[in-house]
């Protein structure tokens, strides 16, 4: 319990939530611009998507995406619990296989969201305790709102488009 310290004491579900998402959105966007001042190359056209269905891109970034990677974040983050491995090493071994899904089209985009990840797994960690099913659905709704932004960027680049 030690390591995920910077953890909110707090017990009310709604402002864990929000906090741990604002945290998220906050490194992402740190990550991002040390990213830009290191004169790494940006992300092609195709990685925003606006050519093909951007309200499809927008459900699958609210609702489809926190569903399924939150599943797998906490597949990983079981198997590195029974294989006895220590918190620290659950919460990091859980980020690093979904950021690395990430990848594909563009490799920064791993790196960048690699911390938020990072969050989530602690996150999960830290609910887990009281429920499987409680820490599950805090980190789909941490996850949905660390996408709004990109979702909403996304509606903006398709409205302007159109």
């Amino acid at each position: 319990m030690r390591a995920i310290a910077f953890l909110p004491r707090t017990r009310s579900k709604a402002v864990f939530v929000l906090v741990m998402a604002c945290y998220c959105i906050t490194v992402t966007h740190f990550i991002s611009t040390w990213r830009r001042a290191a004169h790494v190359h940006s992300p092609p056209p195709s990685f925003y998507w606006p050519a093909s269905d951007p309200l499809g891109n927008v459900i699958s970034a609210l609702l489809i995406a926190p569903f399924f990677e939150s599943l797998l974040l906490i597949g990983i983050f079981e198997l590195a619990c029974r294989a006895r491995a220590p918190e620290w090493a659950q919460v990091v071994a859980a980020a690093l296989v979904v950021s690395l899904t990430h990848v594909w089209p563009w490799w920064p985009h791993a790196v960048i969201v690699l911390p938020a990840f990072c969050i989530q797994a602690a996150a999960y960690l830290y609910w887990r305790r009281l429920s499987w099913k409680l820490a599950y659905w805090l980190v789909v709704l941490i996850h949905v709102f660390t996408n709004l932004i990109p979702a909403i960027s996304l509606i903006g680049v398709a409205t302007r488009k159109a």
